[in-house]
């Protein structure tokens, strides 16, 4: 009768895993001890160790690796520890894509904005050398090609930033 009664009373523990979702699927998870990066509301990027995740809050200890020339000229890490901040999850603007992740210039859009400038400013120039109109009736579609391909690699930055805002395709929750 006892365990009967005990195990009415049982929960599960909640509370203490915060999740990154995309479009509802779980992407990454964070618990206690796990290094996090994100955009805070104040637009502050904070990098850190999780030391608890409760509810609807968490608590991060904030500390940064920096590259520092030592004694002897050479490069080493110093660790800048700056103690605890307690956040709710809506503080939360954006994450940081994973270290190590590469990010090609042709899908953030950095190809098509120097291809496009370059290229606008090859034929302004092959103009002026040859002595023709910059802007006659035989140059204009080639301007107009760099230009349209720098609004293009432009739109694709926007489309593809190196970190994952919270918003309309990113959640975050605790569970």
């Amino acid at each position: 009768m006892c365990l009967l009664v005990k195990s009415n009373l049982i929960t599960a523990q909640s509370g203490n895993v915060l999740v990154l979702k995309d479009k509802g699927v779980t992407i990454k998870s964070f618990t206690k001890d796990n290094y996090i990066e994100f955009e805070f509301s104040n637009r502050q990027w904070i990098t850190g160790q999780i030391q608890w995740v409760k509810k609807d809050s968490i608590q991060v200890k904030q500390y940064t690796l920096q590259t520092i020339m030592t004694a002897y000229g050479t490069y080493g890490q110093d660790t800048l520890r700056l103690g605890p901040i307690t956040l709710h999850i809506n503080e939360i603007r954006a994450f940081a894509k994973d270290k190590g992740r590469y990010q090609s210039v042709f899908t953030n859009g950095t190809f098509l904005k120097v291809g496009g400038v370059l290229y606008s400013g090859l034929n302004i120039t092959n103009s002026i050398i040859n002595k023709e109109a910059v802007f006659g009736s035989k140059n204009i579609p080639s301007i107009a090609g760099g230009i349209v391909s720098y609004f293009i690699g432009s739109w694709m930055a926007k489309k593809n930033p190196p970190y994952r805002p919270i918003g309309k395709r990113f959640s975050v929750e605790i569970l």
